[in-house]
C-alpha cells in the first residue's frame, strides 16, 4: 500500500452495546478525534483515551456528520478506512456535551441531555419543562407528606426527594418518551440546546421539533 493510500480515518465493522448506546451503527466513519485528525490505526486511538476522560467523536454516515462524547475507544470493531470524497469539514469539538435525540413514528423528535443539568435540581420547574405531569403529581405528593415532620425531619426528607428527582430526571424523561412512542435516535454532542436544533436542521430536515410551533399553512 502507498502512503498516499494509507487509511486516514477509522470504520466501525460492527457496534458492541456501548456503541450502540451511542447511537452509532456499522459502517460509521470516525474522521476527526477532539476535532484533530487521526492515522486509521486503531492503536494510536486507543492511546488517545488513556487519560480517561471523555474525547469527542467526529462522525460520518452517508453524507451526515455529526460528533458524540464517549470516555472509551471501545465502542465496536475498527478498522482502517479512507476518507469520504469530498471531505467534510470538522465543527468545532469545544464545550460540548451529549444529547439525546428521541423521535417517533410522526416524524417528530425531542431532546434531553445525557446527564441531569444543574436546572434539574429546580425539580417542578424542570418537570413542568419537560411535560412530567405525573412525575410531578409524585413529587407534590411526597413534599406535602414532609410538611407533619416538622422543619429539621422535614428538611432532609424533602433534601432526598429533591436529590432523586434530579439524578432521577433522564430516566423519567426516557420512560415517558417511551410510553409516548419515542425512540433513540441518536447521540448527538452540541454546545447547547439551540446548537443541537441547528444541527438536526442539517441532519435531519424532515423531524419536527415536538414543541416547536406549527407552522403557518400558505394558501
Amino acid at each position: 500500500m502507498t502512503p498516499d493510500a494509507a487509511p486516514a480515518c477509522l470504520r466501525l465493522d460492527s457496534v458492541n452495546p456501548q456503541g450502540r448506546a451511542l447511537g452509532l451503527r456499522a459502517g460509521d466513519i470516525l474522521l476527526r478525534l477532539d476535532g484533530q485528525e487521526i492515522d486509521g490505526r486503531t492503536a494510536t486511538l486507543q492511546a488517545r483515551f488513556r487519560d480517561g476522560a471523555e474525547h469527542a467523536l467526529c462522525v460520518w454516515r452517508a453524507g451526515e456528520i455529526w460528533q458524540v462524547l464517549s470516555p472509551t475507544p471501545a465502542l465496536g470493531r475498527w478498522r482502517g478506512a479512507t476518507l469520504p470524497d469530498p471531505v467534510p469539514n470538522a465543527p468545532p469539538a469545544e464545550g460540548l456535551r451529549n444529547w439525546e435525540v428521541m423521535v417517533d413514528a410522526g416524524g417528530r423528535y425531542d431532546v434531553q441531555p445525557c446527564r441531569a443539568s444543574w436546572m434539574a435540581l429546580l425539580v417542578p420547574i424542570h418537570l413542568i419543562q419537560m411535560r412530567l405531569w405525573g412525575a410531578l403529581a409524585l413529587w407534590a405528593a411526597l413534599s406535602a407528606l414532609c410538611l407533619p415532620l416538622g422543619w429539621i425531619a422535614g428538611g432532609l426528607v424533602q433534601a432526598v426527594i429533591w436529590l432523586y428527582f434530579w439524578r432521577a430526571a433522564p430516566s423519567l424523561v426516557r420512560a415517558d418518551r417511551s410510553a409516548r412512542g419515542f425512540r433513540l435516535w441518536r447521540i448527538i454532542a452540541a454546545r447547547g440546546e439551540k446548537g443541537l436544533h441547528r444541527q438536526m436542521q442539517d441532519l435531519a430536515p424532515a423531524l419536527r421539533f415536538v414543541h416547536a410551533r406549527p407552522q403557518p399553512q400558505t394558501e
